[in-house]
């Protein structure tokens, strides 16, 4: 059961074809290609901006509902290009891994604290 030329070496991002291919990532190219919006992200000295094209799939939809722009946290945000449920899946994660984060920091940043009131 070979899906065309890929023949089972689209399963892992590790793995090359013969031709020395990594189809996942052409995959991920394509799949940015084929959105057909663009993105751009410029980092200043002291500020961050971020533009995207907004793209309202449906006559029916309210185009002020649409949007490819995310917040992560206060200071971390990101801007969806491609496969929208995909960034979608990727944005719930790194938002829990920015919550454990925090989690960790705050409860070491405590211990030291704690340690530091001690010793006075």
């Amino acid at each position: 059961m070979s899906r065309g030329s890929s023949a089972g070496y689209d399963r892992h991002i590790t793995i090359f074809s013969p031709e020395g291919r990594l189809y996942q990532v052409e995959y991920a190219l394509e799949a940015i290609k084929t959105s057909g919006i663009t993105s751009i992200g410029v980092r200043g000295e002291d500020s961050a901006v971020l533009v995207t094209q907004r793209k309202v799939p449906d006559k029916l939809l309210d185009p002020t509902s649409v949007t490819s722009m995310c917040r992560i946290t206060d200071f971390i945000g990101c801007v969806e290009t491609g496969m929208i449920a995909d960034a979608r899946a990727q944005v719930q994660r790194a938002r829990q891994e920015a919550a454990e984060f925090r989690y960790r920091v705050r409860l070491r940043d405590s211990r030291r604290i704690t340690v530091q009131t001690h010793r006075r």
